[in-house]
């Protein structure tokens, strides 16, 4: 029956856009839970207004009059939504984490939400053609359809569409998509069955619908041109040489000044100097190499997270009596790594597609150094920061072995929630933490995010004995430039800790504690 199909195409476009939603955000607003949060309330707020209006606007007007109209309108909003996105993003993010994530999903995807939310009333006012005896059991069954398309548009958006299409052109192609529905929607029965207006208005109705659905035809082709290529200059002005969106993220690799920097969403991953291929304009992977500080005779290093690659490359080709093992969750960024920054291929360098902590919680292996580098800015996997995370982490350290991580975050102030939280937890693991904000042996400013490495060991050594592996380099082994300086930025005043949480597989708000504004 064509409502049927009417029905679940509208749903899986419907959740299709769900999806986007955060996507379309995460360049921006990142990748958070008060992301999801937002597009999830967004929508069923606008579903819960389209549910009423479409079955008022059914019983007004009838369903199979405006059914056409009300899908066409949808296909246009959805296929301009991506104009709405370029006016509002950068706006709405001024405003927080919560309610800028709020506000833009709102303005970009309410009007489409709403609209095909109105479809399932409408199709209950049709189905009811088979009697009010029956009505229940057609009612039902719309829904489950319904259901069923959502879950379709879910599945198909996340596991196969946003691998293989930008997320533009994909938002405008759902558009495309729903003007072609409200054509088909023309071939529904002329009259409700208790339709007793004028046919002259059916034959108007139908206008609005043909017209609408050429023009949502045109919109969308013309958004699809200016979609364009890849290849063009961010906000920042660096000329982006890659771009793809993937279940995890949006990969952009860019170029300005001599250097080449990856990014996922809005949070810059690695920078590298392409005259050498090693040297990282960002500083906390270089302070990664104070890891060797805390076990000198290290040869085996684990590193969770691979980005760009660059902790991974540079202690390959500094230190070749290591063996070198990277975990990336998402297999386009090893690929990235590799064609955009160098990564080499050699038998010391494995890199392991999967879940950091699947990885570690499976793994036999054991490592003197373990490096954790897959916390954002804005946005941290919290089950890579849990007191059973980091036990797990240590069941992999040989003996003498050393556990490090970046966080960004303050040492000290009301921005410093975070780092002290953390720092909580891994002193319920380790005997001995060691931590360095970057920087922060220049300016002594406690209260400012910076990056902050905790390196997290039983190992007993006295901090002078670290400070003078530092100033050495290691016995000269670390050539990072200005590493023997690094020591300066060593933090060892009190950390409070009693006003902050421990953070457990029960109980992990890291998403709260985050303050990067």
């Amino acid at each position: 029956m064509l409502i049927y199909f009417i029905v679940f195409s509208c749903g899986a476009c419907l959740m299709g856009l769900e999806i986007l939603g955060a996507r379309v955000l995460a360049p921006v607003m990142g990748n958070s839970i008060f992301v999801w949060g937002s597009v999830i309330s967004s929508f069923m707020a606008a579903m819960s207004a389209g549910y009423w209006l479409g079955g008022a606007v059914s019983d007004r007007f009838g369903a199979s009059r405006s059914l056409g109209t009300v899908i066409g309108s949808a296909g246009i909003w959805t296929a301009l939504s991506p104009l709405v996105a370029d006016v509002s993003l950068e706006w709405a993010g001024t405003l927080g984490p919560r309610v800028g994530s709020l506000v833009a999903t709102t303005l970009i995807f309410t009007g489409p939400a709403f609209l095909l939310a109105m479809v399932s009333p409408m199709g209950v006012k049709l189905v009811s053609a088979k009697g009010l005896g029956r009505i229940g059991r057609s009612a039902g069954g719309l829904y489950a359809i319904s259901t069923g398309g959502s879950i379709f548009g879910t599945l198909a958006t996340a596991f196969w569409l946003i691998p293989l299409m930008q997320v533009e052109p994909l938002t405008i192609g759902i558009g495309l998509a729903l003007t072609v529905i409200a054509f088909v929607s023309l071939g529904l029965p002329g009259a409700d069955p208790d339709d007793v207006a004028p046919r002259e208005l059916g034959v108007r109705w139908m206008g609005v619908t043909v017209t609408l659905a050429v023009v949502g035809v045109t919109v969308g082709s013309a958004m699809l041109m200016r979609a364009g290529p890849d290849t063009t200059a961010n906000s920042d002005g660096e000329a982006v040489i890659f771009r793809q969106d993937t279940q995890y993220h949006r990969i952009t690799v860019t170029e300005a000044d001599g250097v080449r920097y990856l990014r996922f969403d809005k949070s810059r991953q690695s920078g590298i100097e392409l005259e050498d291929g090693y040297t990282s304009v960002i500083k906390y992977p270089d302070y990664m190499h104070l890891t060797l500080a805390a076990n000198p005779d290290a040869k085996r290093v684990l590193v969770l997270g691979l980005g760009g690659g660059t902790i991974t490359k540079r202690m390959w080709r500094d230190y070749p009596e290591m063996t070198i093992d990277s975990v990336e969750i998402d297999p386009a960024v090893s690929d990235v790594a590799g064609r955009f920054f160098g990564l080499p291929e050699d038998e010391r360098l494995t890199t392991h597609i999967a879940d950091a902590r699947r990885f570690v919680q499976e793994s036999d292996e054991l490592y003197d150094i373990i490096i954790i580098d897959a916390y954002y800015a804005d946005s941290l996997p919290f089950h890579l920061t849990t007191e059973e995370f980091l036990q797990e982490v240590k069941a992999r350290l040989a003996p003498g072995g050393v556990m490090a991580y970046n966080v960004i975050s303050s040492v000290e102030g009301e921005r410093s929630e975070l780092f002290r939280s953390m720092y909580r937890t891994a002193t319920g693991v380790y005997d001995h933490l060691w931590v360095f904000p970057i920087g922060i042996g220049r300016d002594n400013a406690v209260r400012a995010n910076r990056n902050i490495i905790v390196l997290a060991t039983d190992e007993d050594f006295s901090e002078a004995e670290l400070r003078t592996r530092v100033s050495g380099r290691v016995d000269g082994r670390v050539t990072i430039e200005g590493f023997k300086t690094f020591g300066q930025d060593l933090y060892t005043a009190v950390i409070p800790l009693g006003d902050v949480p421990k953070l457990t597989d029960g109980y992990a708000p890291t998403d709260s504690l985050i303050h990067v504004n």
